[in-house]
């Protein structure tokens, strides 16, 4: 059942007020009445249009009007006006009224004037809400090239992931009364966030706006602003009112990524939204239903954190009805190789390449290595070599770069030194000295760019400065290089219990 449009009579004399009452209840409409300004403001929630006196005791209908277009910049107001009172009425109007009625007036034409203005005002509200919905879309359609980069797990290590995907599916089939908060743990790089989509695509919401925050990236009151939203004036730099993401991802599931770093003052708030399933903008006085199902995840201990005072222990309970631990790369060396054709068929096609596999020292080494940035290093591997590879043959190992103190087969290193414990560029067939330096400066530099542009996830601006370097002078290396910044931003990789089951980078 559709709840009826709130209309608001503002004026000191009470027999107008009970017949506009009177009138605007017939045509259907909720009508909250007030004698003043102030008993206006009081009562104002959800009011879509106002239809106010201009003269009143205390504070007049201009300040409430400028009051309610502050508070609520949709809200449409008629303003009543004596008669002759043609220069209040313009001023009225640029002032930001919508229409103006002259007393006496015709009831049919208070009628017509609020259908107006509540049809204007409806439409507006609409309207916001699907560009709010299209903004929170934009993140999905940008993703489509980390959802793009899903892989189907056969580990042993992934079986209880794959399970509670499957469990979560079958339960919004069944269609439950709630859909449970989720926590992800595990390293960075391990494909949180694309499990964290899976699950949203697979619920009753996956229609719904995918809305993803990581919590490090904000301080307390950035991120409560951010999540919460705020009123103009709520604080310094407050100049207009925002939408907070609760808002934009409504109906839809909002990721909040890296949630060990929230700060515990902003954790009493979110635990109140997972109870309540309301919230308030920052600096505001009335609760906005919570429309949302919350995923996220850490590769914090937050356990530890728990222990140490810095972590809710009822928020951690709350949001760990349902918990999926995902294993490090390490983990699951059955699914390297078979992940890595997989991903290296997808890079080189998109550059216009063939993959021409990889040989039997690649497999080996990359089943050796360690993979301390798990996926996403994986990915970032390949990605590289795609862009690098010129040769005919299969992909060699030391062709891709990988920097670590792994232990590489023995063909590899032959013949060669292995400085700082890392692979060697020396084979068999020592070169010339130049030549071998050559080798050196470009491996260290294609190396340096690589790793810190992973750490820095793509911006190159953080990056330069943590090298020290002029960003122009940066930007000059990667073009040296043939490298791109955008090969580096947060693309990642998640597994799955199924083939249509997408991934991420978390």
């Amino acid at each position: 059942m559709s709840m009826k449009a709130k209309v608001m009579v503002v004026d000191d004399e009470d027999t107008i007020r009970k017949l506009l009452k009177s009138r605007l209840e017939r045509d259907g409409y909720d009508v909250v009445v007030a004698s003043n300004a102030a008993e206006a403001e009081a009562n104002f929630s959800g009011i879509g249009t106002i239809v106010t006196d201009l003269k009143m005791p205390g504070k007049d209908g201009f300040a409430l009007m400028a009051w309610a277009k502050e508070k609520a910049p949709m809200t449409k107001v008629i303003v009543i006006t004596g008669h002759g009172e043609k220069e209040v009425a313009v001023k009225a109007l640029r002032e930001g009224a919508s229409n103006y009625l002259e007393k006496p007036f015709d009831l049919d034409e208070l009628s017509h004037a609020v259908k107006r203005c509540q049809a204007e005002h409806q439409l507006q509200v609409e309207n916001a809400d699907l560009l709010a919905r299209l903004e929170a879309r934009i993140e999905r359609v940008e993703g489509k090239a980390e959802d793009s980069f899903w892989y189907v797990s056969k580990a042993a290590a992934m079986n209880k992931t794959n399970e509670w995907i499957t469990v979560l599916r079958r339960e919004a089939m069944r269609g439950g009364a709630e859909e449970p908060s989720v926590l992800i743990l595990g390293e960075s790089g391990t494909g949180k966030e694309g499990i964290a989509r899976m699950i949203h695509a697979g619920s009753r919401r996956g229609k719904g706006p995918w809305v993803a925050v990581n919590c490090a990236n904000f301080n307390e009151q950035l991120l409560e602003s951010e999540l919460f939203g705020h009123e103009k004036g709520a604080f310094t730099g407050a100049t207009t009112m925002k939408r907070g993401l609760f808002e934009i991802a409504k109906g839809g599931t909002l990721f909040l990524d890296e949630l060990g770093e929230m700060d515990i003052k902003l954790q009493a708030k979110l635990l109140r939204v997972l109870q309540e399933k309301t919230f308030r903008r920052v600096g505001a006085t009335q609760d906005i239903e919570a429309d949302v199902r919350i995923v996220a995840a850490t590769n914090i201990n937050l356990a530890a954190k728990v222990s140490e005072g810095k972590f809710r222990e009822d928020l951690y309970h709350r949001l760990g009805r349902v918990v999926i631990e995902l294993p490090a790369l390490r983990e699951r060396k059955e699914d390297i190789v078979a992940m890595a054709t997989q991903f290296s068929e997808r890079a080189f096609r998109a550059r216009g390449k063939v993959f021409p596999g990889f040989s039997s020292d690649a497999e080996e080494g990359m089943m050796n290595y360690s993979w301390p940035g798990n996926v996403r290093e994986l990915l970032n591997v390949v990605e590289r070599t795609a862009l690098l590879f010129q040769g005919n043959g299969a992909i060699t190992f030391r062709s891709m770069s990988l920097v670590s103190s792994v232990s590489a087969p023995a063909s590899v290193v032959a013949g060669g030194v292995r400085p700082n414990g890392n692979l060697t560029l020396v084979t068999s067939d020592p070169e010339g000295y130049m030549e071998l330096k050559k080798k050196w400066v470009d491996s260290f530099e294609r190396e340096y760019l690589a790793a810190i542009l992973t750490k820095y996830q793509g911006n190159v601006s953080a990056a330069a400065r943590d090298a020290k370097l002029d960003r122009s002078n940066f930007l000059r290396l990667l073009r040296r290089h043939g490298m791109t910044s955008q090969n580096f931003r947060k693309v990642g990789t998640a597994v799955a219990a199924t083939g249509t089951d997408k991934a991420e980078a978390a």
